[in-house]
């Protein structure tokens, strides 16, 4: 009987350890820093993971990526995984595949007593300041972009501001991607002689967005302008112009500021984009993740228009494409990560 209660009290004491373990409690050594992001065969995502990288070879920690793969359920399968390996002694940035993901992802890290900051999608209705350990959702404004690309799109039609325009949509339940088509239909309010004679979604994928291009040229050869939800979408589509012989008398435009792009831009064949400098993204996030962990932080205590806002993006066209790229292909900006909120510029509701 003895023997059966001292085993007992063993497994016990096992699974208590475990359990303090997740909750961020008994792992020891230093803090990894883990970003969960969708890809990194995208140019603009593959920048979280050199941002990220970056970031932690100034503070001296590891870094750990995550993709999702475009698999809401893998994201969040990871994010599980990557707690459980590092014993909680983890702080996240999490651009979430999707908005709906949002409130597993929170659970999930507030039971475990892990800080991170979530970046892009969140539904309205759920508010950061609900969960202890949800230290911020930041966010670019999509509807500013969208409304930007739009009218210098239209800009570049044969008759300005008159003529049809093809959307290339991008991930459905995605709050950026809702956003900037928004800020696109914003654009067409405004200038009532362009008509949008479609739009599809085209899932952040450089192939599809070709092949859509493609089948919109079959039935709409006349369009005067591709307007897409990002930039990888806009390089699929300019590819199907050239190969239609249409690039640079029918212009596009796209969103996140990949060096592709900006390449477009200066060969004339896409009319702007919006640049979202995602090492700025995954710095800030980690640096806010960390001071929180350290104390340094107190998440509680900030205001709310501190726990959801957006940072201001950059406008990028054939007037100041040179100087972006010097500014942010060519050489790094110093990001000061200490002083959080340098770049705020309005509360999220």
């Amino acid at each position: 009987m003895r023997r059966i209660l001292v085993t007992t009290a063993v497994v016990l004491l096992s699974l208590t350890c475990v359990a303090s373990l997740f909750a961020g409690g008994g792992k020891e050594g230093p803090t990894t820093l883990a970003i969960s992001i969708r890809t990194l065969s995208n140019p603009y995502q593959n920048n979280y993971k050199v941002g990220a990288e970056a970031y932690g070879k100034v503070v001296g920690l590891p870094v750990d990526v995550l993709t999702t793969e475009a698999n809401s359920q893998k994201g969040i399968t990871d994010i599980k995984a990557e707690v459980a390996k590092t014993g909680g002694n983890v702080v996240f940035f999490i651009d979430p595949n999707q908005e709906t993901d949002d409130v597993a992802i929170a659970q999930i890290l507030d039971q475990a007593g892990v800080y991170f900051l979530t970046w892009w999608n969140k539904p309205a209705d759920v508010k950061v300041w609900n969960y202890k350990h949800w230290v911020a959702h930041v966010s670019f404004d999509g509807l500013a972009a969208g409304y930007f690309t739009g009218t210098e799109l239209f800009k570049t039609f044969k008759t300005p501001n008159k003529g049809k325009v093809f959307a290339i949509q991008g991930l459905l339940a995605n709050t950026p991607a809702e956003e900037r088509f928004l800020g696109l239909q914003k654009a067409l309010k405004e200038n009532p002689g362009v008509e949008l004679v479609q739009w599809v979604a085209g899932d952040w994928d450089r192939t599809k967005a070709y092949n859509q291009t493609r089948e919109i040229l079959i039935a709409h050869p006349d369009i005067d302008g591709v307007w897409c939800a990002n930039d990888d979408m806009a390089m699929g589509a300019i590819q199907a112009l050239k190969e239609a012989n249409l690039a640079g008398k029918v212009m596009v435009t796209g969103t996140d500021g990949i060096p592709e792009l900006f390449d477009a831009i200066k060969a004339g064949t896409a009319a702007a984009t919006v640049m979202n400098d995602a090492k700025y993204q995954t710095g800030l996030g980690l640096a806010m993740s960390l001071a929180a962990k350290q104390k340094k932080l107190d998440v509680a205590a900030q205001p709310q228009k501190y726990r959801q806002f957006e940072v201001p993006a950059v406008n990028v066209n054939k007037a100041n494409v040179d100087q972006i790229v010097h500014d942010y292909v060519d050489n790094t900006p110093n990001y000061d990560f200490t002083n959080f909120f340098a770049k705020w510029s309005v509360a999220i509701p």
